[in-house]
C-alpha cells in the first residue's frame, strides 16, 4: 500500500490480517475519537475489575495483616509505574506524530529506541529498588507487624517492573498508530491470569503473600509479551524486530523531553495525594473510611475522562504530524465536548444512586452519609476535571509537556498541600477538604486555557496552517 492510498484510508490493515488501526487524521473526527476511546476506557475497567478482585483474594483469605501489606506498598509501586507511564506517554506521542506524517521509518526508531530505553531502565532500577525496599518501607511509616510482609511482596513485586515498563511502552505504541483494542485485549488476558493464578497459588499451593505477588508477576509478565509479540506483527512499515534495539542518541532525547516532565508529574501527584492522605487521617476513622469509599466509586467518573486525554493527545499528535492545523483544533473542541458531555450525564445518574452505591463497599452509616456529602461536592464538579485532563494531553500531544507539568503541579499539588498544612483549622472537616478537588481543577483549568491561548501559535502552527516540525522530528 502506498502513502497516498493510507492517506485515503481512515484504517489500515496490515499483509498478514492484523486487527484494524483507526487513523485519526481522515474521517469524522468524533466518531474516530469514540472508536478509540472506548477500547481504553474497556482497558483501565479490566484493570480495575481485576485488581479489585486481586485484593478480594488477599483480604478475604489471606486476612486483614495480608492486605495492610499489600496497601504499604502501594505508594512505592504507584510512583515507579508513574514514571514509566510517563515514558510511554513520550512515546506515544513522537509515534503518533510520525504516524500522522507518514513518516514510517521514524516510527520504528522511535519503537526500537522506546523499548530499548524500557528493558535497560527497567533492568537496572530493579536491583537497586530491591535493595532498598527496606529502607523505603520503613520511612513510609510501615508497621513493624507487616514490614517483613510489606518486603516481600514489593521485592517479588519489582521483578515485573520490565514487564509493567514493556507493556506500557508498547501499548503507548499501539495507541499511536490508532489501535487501542490490541493493549486492551493485551490487559484482559493478563487480568484473567492473574485471576487464575491468584486462586492456585494462594487457595491450592497456599503461597501466602508470595502467591499474591507471584500472580501479579505472572500476569503483568504475560501482558508484556503479548504486546510484544502483537507489535512484531503489524504493517510492514513499522514493525518490530527484536534485533534492532538500539538507544538512538536523537530520538531518545525527544522521548525524554516529553516522557520526563510527564513522569514527574504523576510521581509529584502522587506524593502530593499522599500528603492529602496525611491531613484526611487526621480527621477520624469515619472520615478516612468516606474518602476511601468515595475515590473507589469516582472511578466510574474517572476513567472515561482519562480515555478521552489519551484519545486527545494521539488526535493532535497525528494531525500535527500530518499538517492539519484546523482539524487539530476541531479535535480539541470534540474531546472537551465529549468530556463535559459525559460527566455530566455520569454525574446526573451517579449521585440520585450514591446511597446504594456506597453502601456495596461499606455497611456502617455514618460513613455512608459522610460519603454521599463528598459525592455531592465533587461529583458535579467533574466536567472542570474533564477539560483540565483533556486540554494538558492536548498540549502534551503538540510535543509540550514541560508547561502542563508546571501548571498542574504548581496549581492542583502545591496549592492543595500548602492550603492544607496552613490552614488546618479551615479545612478541618470532611466538606471542606472535598472542595479543594474542584477549586484545584478550575484554577488549573483557567491557568492551562490561558497557556493554551497564548501559545496557540507555537503549538498548533503559524497562519499558514503548517505545524512546527511538521517536516522532521518532532
Amino acid at each position: 500500500m502506498s502513502d497516498d492510498e493510507m492517506t485515503a484510508a481512515p484504517e489500515t490493515t496490515s499483509r498478514r490480517g492484523r486487527t484494524r488501526t483507526t487513523d485519526l487524521t481522515t474521517g469524522s473526527p468524533g466518531r474516530g475519537i469514540i472508536a478509540f476511546s472506548l477500547p481504553l476506557l474497556g482497558t483501565a475497567l479490566v484493570q480495575l475489575l481485576y485488581s479489585t478482585v486481586d485484593l478480594m483474594f488477599v483480604g478475604h483469605v489471606l486476612g486483614t495483616e495480608a492486605a495492610a501489606a499489600v496497601g504499604a506498598s502501594g505508594l512505592i509501586v504507584t510512583c515507579l509505574i508513574g514514571m514509566f507511564t510517563g515514558l510511554g506517554t513520550g512515546t506515544g506521542v513522537l509515534v503518533a506524530r510520525h504516524f500522522g506524517a507518514r513518516r514510517h521509518s521514524q516510527v520504528e526508531r522511535v519503537m526500537h529506541t522506546a523499548l530499548a530505553l524500557g528493558l535497560v531502565g527497567g533492568a537496572v532500577l530493579v536491583p537497586v529498588m530491591i535493595a532498598a525496599a527496606p529502607a523505603l518501607l520503613a520511612w513510609l511509616n510501615t508497621p513493624a507487624g507487616i514490614l517483613s510482609m510489606a518486603v516481600v511482596y514489593v521485592r517479588i513485586y519489582l521483578f515485573g517492573l520490565v514487564g509493567i515498563v514493556v507493556f506500557n511502552m508498547g501499548a503507548g505504541i499501539l495507541r499511536a498508530i490508532g489501535d487501542s483494542l490490541a493493549p486492551m485485549l493485551c490487559q484482559l488476558l493478563g487480568g484473567v491470569v492473574n485471576v487464575l493464578a491468584d486462586a492456585l497459588f494462594i487457595i491450592v499451593f497456599r503461597w501466602g503473600i508470595v502467591g499474591a505477588a507471584a500472580a501479579t508477576l505472572t500476569s503483568q509478565t504475560l501482558s508484556a509479551v503479548l504486546v510484544l509479540l502483537d507489535l512484531c506483527r503489524p504493517d510492514d512499515r513499522y514493525r518490530l524486530h527484536l534485533t534492532r534495539f538500539h538507544l538512538h542518541r536523537v530520538t531518545l532525547r525527544e522521548i525524554l523531553a516529553i516522557g520526563l516532565p510527564s513522569g514527574m508529574q504523576a510521581l509529584v501527584i502522587t506524593l502530593s495525594n499522599a500528603a492529602v492522605q496525611y491531613r484526611i487521617n487526621g480527621l477520624g476513622i469515619p472520615e478516612i473510611a468516606a474518602f476511601t469509599v468515595w475515590f473507589r466509586v469516582e472511578n466510574l467518573l474517572y476513567m472515561p475522562i482519562m480515555a478521552l486525554g489519551q484519545a486527545a493527545s494521539t488526535a493532535v499528535a497525528q494531525n500535527l504530524g500530518a499538517e492539519d492545523r484546523a482539524r487539530t483544533r476541531r479535535a480539541i473542541r470534540l474531546c472537551c465536548l465529549i468530556g463535559v458531555v459525559v460527566t455530566v450525564v455520569l454525574a446526573a445518574a451517579l449521585l440520585p444512586a450514591s446511597r446504594p452505591i456506597l453502601g456495596m463497599f461499606t455497611a456502617d452509616p455514618d460513613v455512608i452519609a459522610l460519603a454521599t456529602g463528598i459525592a455531592r461536592i465533587i461529583g458535579p464538579c467533574y466536567m472542570l476535571f474533564a477539560l483540565m485532563e483533556i486540554v494538558s494531553s492536548s498540549i502534551r500531544g503538540a510535543g509540550r509537556a514541560l508547561p502542563p507539568m508546571i501548571i498542574i503541579v504548581s496549581a492542583l499539588c502545591a496549592m492543595r498541600v500548602v492550603l492544607l498544612m496552613a490552614l488546618p483549622k479551615v479545612f478541618g472537616t470532611v466538606s471542606r477538604v472535598a472542595l479543594l478537588y474542584p477549586l484545584s481543577w478550575m484554577v488549573t483549568d483557567a491557568l492551562l486555557l490561558g497557556y493554551l491561548l497564548a501559545r496557540r501559535a507555537v503549538l498548533w502552527g503559524g497562519p499558514t496552517g503548517r505545524a512546527p516540525g511538521a517536516h522532521g522530528p518532532c
